[in-house]
């Protein structure tokens, strides 16, 4: 009888690790009490609303508190979900238990999206009684409450992938940092001011809408919703990727997926009329991808090399590409570099074409300047690249415009801007018009140097594995010696 009347709060077919934090989550105080102020003065805010008749400010009010528990409360308390269990030594226990890295990093991040479900929904009542006081547009109230809800559990995926890093301080600069989490490279700062004419997006995007009607608006729609379902894949793979072993191939399903959507993009970018707009977000996602790619480390495990040498010739191409390691991920760079330049070469002009070569250059100087250093013995070089990146991010804001103004003032070309990646878009956009080309020309020269020195640098690093890669050419074919490739 009392097994019978035995009640689970949960399914047995959600996650363990969902469950878990789940149950973890909605008992802290931190919860009960926002969820309880949030109905306290939603309350409020709907007599209010009613007795104003929809006053601008109250809805203002209202609009606000629900986008900072949605988009700032609720995705804040990931900041330190990986963190603590690396600091209290529970991250092995959660290994012993089967569950992979992959599991783990999306239990905790589903954890705090249901939490932000679960407030999203509670709200729907007030959303109802404001337009019946009001009047208001229900289906756009709703609407607008599912993108914040979109836009919290996104900014939950990065926080979480961030709690990876041990060090708080590093933590909090780069929550800190809208920017960052815009785009972590300098590819994305690059094009959004490069080509923010064709950011007159706003006037492009919603011309094709209005022209294309319902059609174009659900594509637009159905655009943003898949780049946040990859950018969500993309932290949480970038967390996983941080505390899975060393004998994972996470990195397989990460390129794959990453390679896919980018050549999506590139084709709807060279297929449609929104060539602009496209290419500041394709821009954006390759400066993530890159990041993400040179930041592993160089695997010595055979077993991982064993997976690629067992599928024969297709195994050992795709092992250039796709085997875990900031060597790989290099060439991977260089791949996916080059079919973006293309299109945009096609699609725009050649000028924007090298460009986009040379924002790729600015990131491949930084993890030059990582491999340079001790840092590339670092256990996690995600680290050390972002305080390389913030380091060059803050000296070319404060000298970078210092140097630049004089050459402004005087009507002249700062051809000394040629030398550095990172300042080929400024001193290009400020460049005379009889200069903008030979000035394009020697930056885009002066930028090769850094793939060519990152390549030499990958050839050495390369040779350290041949010892890993010959023990799993053996593995695989069973010889007594032997080379790979």
């Amino acid at each position: 009888m009392t097994s019978a009347l035995a009640i689970t709060d949960f399914p047995d077919r959600l996650s363990p690790m969902v469950v878990k934090e789940l149950r973890q989550g909605m008992r802290t105080r931190l919860f009960g009490g926002v969820m309880l102020t949030l109905h306290v003065l939603l309350i409020l805010f709907t007599l209010m609303s009613g007795g104003a008749q929809n006053a601008s400010v109250v809805s203002d009010w209202f609009d606000g508190i629900i986008t900072l528990v949605l988009c700032i409360i609720i995705p804040l308390r990931g900041f330190s979900a990986v963190a603590d269990e690396l600091k209290a030594g529970t991250l092995d226990m959660l290994v012993l238990t089967s569950l992979s890295a992959g599991r783990i990093i999306f239990g905790k991040w589903a954890a705090i999206a249901s939490q932000s479900l679960l407030i999203a929904l509670s709200v729907l009542p007030y959303v109802v009684a404001r337009f019946v006081f009001g009047g208001l547009d229900l289906f756009e109230e709703i609407a607008v409450l599912f993108y914040k809800w979109v836009i919290g559990i996104v900014l939950a995926a990065v926080i979480v992938a961030l709690s990876t890093q041990r060090q708080f301080w590093l933590r909090a600069v780069v929550v800190g940092l809208p920017l960052l989490i815009g785009g972590c490279g300098a590819a994305s700062f690059f094009m959004i001011s490069r080509m923010s004419r064709g950011l007159s997006s706003s006037t492009a995007v919603f011309s094709v809408i209005s022209t294309s009607g319902s059609s174009g608006e659900s594509g637009v729609i159905s655009l943003l919703v898949g780049l946040a379902a990859w950018t969500i894949f993309f932290f949480l793979s970038l967390a996983a990727t941080r505390i899975a072993p060393a004998s994972s191939l996470l990195s397989v399903v990460k390129r794959s997926v990453h390679l896919v959507v980018l050549l999506l993009l590139i084709l709807l970018g060279w297929f449609t009329g929104l060539s602009g707009p496209l290419a500041i977000i394709t821009s954006t996602v390759l400066s993530l991808i890159m990041v993400d790619a040179l930041t592993e480390r160089v695997n010595e495990i055979p077993s991982v090399y064993a997976a690629f040498y067992r599928r024969g010739l297709p195994g050992r191409v795709a092992l250039w590409l796709f085997a875990p390691g900031w060597v790989t991920g290099f060439v991977y760079t260089v791949l996916i570099t080059s079919l973006f330049a293309l299109q945009v070469g096609f699609t725009r002009s050649l000028a924007e074409a090298q460009l986009v070569g040379v924002s790729a250059a600015s990131t491949w100087l930084i993890a030059v300047l990582v491999q340079l250093f001790s840092t590339r013995n670092a256990r996690d070089l995600l680290p050390p690249f972002l305080i390389f990146w913030l380091m060059a991010s803050v000296l070319i804001m404060l000298f970078g415009g210092l140097l630049l103004q004089p050459f402004v003032l005087k009507g002249g070309t700062a051809w000394f801007a040629c030398a550095l990646p990172e300042l080929v878009p400024m001193g290009y956009a400020t460049a005379q018009a009889a200069d903008k080309s030979a000035f394009l020309e020697f930056g885009s020269c002066a930028a090769l140097f850094w793939p060519v020195l990152l390549f030499f640098l990958a050839v050495f690093a390369w040779r350290h594995t041949r010892a890993a890669r010959q023990e799993a050419w053996r593995m695989v074919h069973g010889l007594k010696g032997g080379a790979a490739s």
